[in-house]
């Protein structure tokens, strides 16, 4: 007996037991040996399930993050290996760090992003460096290699961008809402996984948080940035601070720093600060040479860097953003010594990004095989431009934000949306009376006909104006609500009392028969939000689809059922009625959408095929995928295009 409960506080655990005397008994008694080491550890691996619950969601954060990880961060010979610099903290820093370290490990021995990270004590990393310096791959390198690495005491690693996170809202909260929304875990679930320490947040951009001054300079109050550095800082893991890593530009984190606020609300304590450096010349013409298609048209520009080293065109060109974009616009034409003539990032950046669409939707002549552009460049810039703009002001209070979710898009328009939306659906209704009177039917049935119109009507109309209506469903869902007892029992024992009081007052109408309450559970059950992630947007919107019609359609068989139609007229009626009730109200958030994009599209902000278009810009590299939704490539291009309407013809650019 002894033996065996030795066993399971071991399992519990994780750790060796050791024995300890009794004095009172005189007899032997198992406990864990007190050490100092004790403060280490957590109770995350008390309950059962949470261990199992960390290898899944690591698993889905690989589906949706890796490849879009990979994807930005390219192949390993054809980028910058980035180099950072540990920066001294006035106290409360973490433990064992280096002076130095690089993106990946190389042969002078320096060490990796990932060898760096695990040595930390506590976990906590903060990666800052100018715009572009290459703050978000280093940490997409740091959660990708986490995750390959994964061992099985380890936290998984969850990218958040923190300008998503609501005013208002704790740490804990925060975290629970991204692992409900964005991977399908029930509040329940979620909760568990981040209090029992089993979430490494990755977040992303605490500059981004709020607007700059007019000047462009940070705003040293920063309410919405300090906030979230309090409740940051409040994130412990029984007595120790919660692994965490951060990345905000340096020049904002630093005017944090230097506020007269509590220490909580103006830098991540516990943790080790690393900047990002400047890609060294040598790197930066070896980056370009190899992106080039013809070097001859680079020799001038890259005399120019080798003469002039200390130049204001060398200091800009030394981040992967600028880099990048370099490279891009010119590499398959045009003149790169054109570049000589800039002084200041304001107007090379403008110059730029003035011509990065363009270039990117010309044919490469190293890949033919991929398709050419389907859209004018001129629309793709308007279009990106309407969405950049609607991120300025999207979140709660007009607060920023930078995250596109494909299915909350429809805010961009609400009014008309929802106003148009009405219109189908009183439409589906005429169109469902007209064709009714012409259905081939055994027997009349007006007074249906007229009950459903009604009916479901009303429930439609009703249904548009609640939140019931934009909450992403899963007929998955519904199937598991069979694997919930007391939530179907509850259900079933209302629809048969709803069931008894009808026919106690004679209303034989579908729903009162008991043989298909167990279908309406099913039904029920697909408005629960869905439990697997999807890998795309679109991939909410369809399940959203699937969903309705087939409760739609369930639906409108039930209704006609026990009212004395013989199998034709039930067929019949079933399918017209089922047409009814979804365009009225089980549409739902695909109804919606749709109702958007007509509206958007009549006002040529945006493409009638939107989520077809999104991915064509990710595939581009305008955009990048964050779970099942998209944000812009850099925060640069984002702003550039929300203040840009219109593109700039090239004689402007220049």
């Amino acid at each position: 007996m002894i033996e065996r409960g030795r066993r399971l506080l071991r399992a519990w655990n994780g750790r060796p037991m050791g024995i300890t005397n009794n004095a009172i008994s005189g007899g032997e008694f198992y406990a864990p040996v007190i050490q100092a080491e004790t403060a280490k550890v957590t109770f995350r691996n008390l309950r059962p399930g949470a261990r199992e619950w960390a290898v899944r969601l690591a698993e889905q954060v690989y589906q949706l993050e890796g490849a879009e990880c990979r994807r930005l961060l390219g192949h390993a010979d054809k980028r910058l290996n980035l180099e950072y610099t540990r920066i001294a903290q006035p106290g409360r820093e973490a433990r064992n760090a280096g002076p130095t370290g690089r993106q990946l490990a190389d042969a002078e021995g320096a060490a990796s992003i990932v060898q760096y990270y695990r040595e930390l004590d506590p976990g906590r990393l903060v990666v800052t460096g100018a715009a572009g310096a290459g703050k978000t791959v280093l940490a997409m390198e740091l959660m990708i290699a986490l995750l390959e690495q994964r061992r099985a005491d380890d936290p998984v690693p969850v990218r958040i961008p923190l300008a998503d996170w609501p005013s208002g809202m704790t740490f804990t909260d925060f975290l629970t809402d991204v692992l409900h929304k964005t991977y399908r875990w029930s509040t329940r679930q979620a909760r568990r996984l981040v209090e029992n320490g089993w979430v490494l947040p990755v977040l992303d951009g605490l500059d981004e948080m709020d607007p700059p001054r007019a000047n462009g300079k940070p705003d040293p109050a920063a309410p919405r940035a300090r906030s979230a550095l309090r409740g940051i800082n409040g994130y412990y893991r029984g007595l120790r601070p919660g692994p965490v890593v951060l990345t905000c530009r340096g020049e904002v984190y630093d005017v944090l720093a230097a506020g007269r606020d509590s220490e909580e609300s103006r830098r991540l304590l516990d943790a080790v600060h690393v900047q990002v450096e400047k890609v060294q010349r040598a790197t930066a013409l070896a980056y370009l040479a190899e992106r080039a298609a013809d070097l001859a048209r680079w020799r001038k520009l890259f005399a120019y860097l080798r003469q002039r080293p200390d130049s204001p065109l060398a200091s800009l060109l030394s981040t992967p953003w600028r880099l990048c974009l370099v490279a891009t616009v010119y590499g398959a034409d045009g003149h790169p010594d054109e570049l000589t003539r800039f002084r200041r990032a304001a107007k090379l950046d403008q110059h730029l990004l003035s011509l990065y669409i363009p270039a990117l939707m010309k044919p490469d002549p190293t890949q033919p095989s991929i398709a050419p552009p389907r859209y004018p460049p001129a629309d793709v810039h308007r279009w990106l431009h309407h969405l950049a703009h609607h991120l300025r002001t999207s979140g709660e209070d007009g607060e920023p934000r930078t995250v596109l979710t494909l299915h909350e898009l429809w805010r961009m328009l609400p009014r008309k949306s929802r106003t148009l939306l009405d219109m189908m659906t009183v439409g589906g209704w005429l169109a469902f009376n007209l064709l009714a009177t012409r259905l081939p039917l055994h027997r009349s049935a007006t007074g249906e006909i007229v009950y459903a119109t009604i009916s479901y009507g009303v429930v439609g109309m009703f249904f548009s104006r609640t939140r019931f209506w934009r909450v992403p469903r899963s007929l998955g869902a519904g199937a598991r609500m069979w694997s919930q007892p007391l939530g179907t029992v509850l259900q079933l024992g209302l629809m048969s009392g709803l069931a008894l009081l009808m026919h106690a007052h004679g209303w034989y109408l579908g729903m009162t028969s008991t043989a298909v309450l167990p279908l309406y559970v099913l039904v029920l059950g697909a408005y629960v939000t869905p439990s697997r992630p999807v890998r795309s947007p679109r991939g909410v919107l369809r399940r959203d689809l699937v969903a309705g019609v087939a409760s739609g359609m369930l639906l409108g068989f039930i209704s006609p059922f026990g009212l004395g139609f013989d199998a034709h007229d039930l067929v019949i009626l079933g399918v017209a009625e089922g047409a009814l009730i979804t365009a009225s109200f089980t549409g739902g958030l695909s109804q919606l959408h749709l109702a958007f994009v007509l509206a958007a599209r009549g006002q040529r902000m945006l493409p009638l095929r939107l989520g077809t278009f999104l991915d064509w810009a990710t595939d581009l590299g305008l955009l990048r995928l964050a779970g099942p939704a998209h944000q812009f490539r850099h925060r640069e291009l984002q702003d550039w295009l929300a203040s840009t309407p219109l593109p700039p013809d090239r004689g402007s650019a220049h």
